[in-house]
């Protein structure tokens, strides 16, 4: 018997539920405890923070028109879902109603919060020049869980299969628990005078995770594969390799934090 688009899905959200909950329950969120630890967790954070952005432009190019001579969208709400999400992360308002992309945001916070911008600043600059990401990793001196993520994401848009990058999109993506991070500063800040940035960029995107995106996103999936069952197994197999990236993603920060405090001990 053929599955429903509905059933797929929440097949995949089934499957995925272990991975989901060893995210959530990362040993990294227990040992996030101070500005310092969120210094080093945002010094590599703000990679999957740029990269995201790629994987937003494939989608929209794939369901939007984006050159000329214009087309008409195959399906306008998850064409609106994309280009939504595109105005939100790429020219957004800041605390000062400033137009800023939220990774410019993020770089802000980062300056105001003393984590240090240089590594992602001289990175851009490289890709901005014409090189390719793997000689930009490599020549950034980047932590190499940093760069492992990041090379995943960019071999998934390589493939130029929308559904594989949907998957990643969809599936991979883990909120970083704003609510923890809150916490963080209000310990450290109380009249919210010092980080102020990070605390807002935040408390945006809480603001901007509503109920709608979950569900156009998963028909953003069912456009992509239809019925074809070799693209939802696809989709199954990136969805769960994009958590387990996170994961090493996580492990690896984790270690950063956790060899730092042991040092600053000795």
């Amino acid at each position: 018997m053929n599955l429903t688009s509905t059933e797929r899905t929440m097949q995949i959200e089934r499957e995925l539920e272990d991975l989901r909950n060893a995210l959530r329950n990362h040993a990294l969120y227990r040992n996030l405890s101070n500005i310092k630890d969120v210094q080093v967790f945002m010094e590599n954070h703000v990679f999957a923070v740029w990269d995201f952005m790629s994987l937003l432009k494939f989608l929209q190019h794939t369901f939007t028109s984006t050159k000329a001579p214009w087309l008409p969208p195959k399906n306008n709400a998850v064409a609106r879902f994309i280009n939504e999400i595109v105005l939100d992360e790429e020219t957004d308002i800041n605390e000062k109603g400033e137009v800023k992309s939220h990774f410019e945001m993020y770089l802000e916070a980062m300056q105001e919060i003393g984590a240090d911008t240089e590594q992602m600043v001289a990175f851009i600059e490289r890709i901005r020049e014409g090189h390719s990401i793997s000689y930009a990793l490599r020549q950034g001196n980047i932590y190499s869980c940093t760069a492992e993520f990041t090379r995943f994401t960019f071999d998934l848009i390589e493939t130029d299969k929308p559904h594989v990058v949907a998957a990643a999109f969809t599936f991979g993506r883990e909120d970083i628990i704003p609510d923890m991070f809150i916490e963080i500063l209000e310990q450290a800040d109380q009249e919210n005078v010092k980080y102020s940035k990070l605390r807002y960029y935040l408390q945006r995107h809480i603001e901007l995770d509503g109920d709608e995106h979950g569900p156009l996103a998963l028909k953003m999936i069912a456009t992509l594969c239809g019925d074809d069952d070799q693209k939802w197994s696809e989709v199954l197999l990136i969805a769960k390799k994009a958590l387990e990236k996170r994961l090493k993603f996580w492990d690896g920060i984790n270690t950063l934090i956790v060899g730092k405090e042991q040092f600053a001990s000795i």
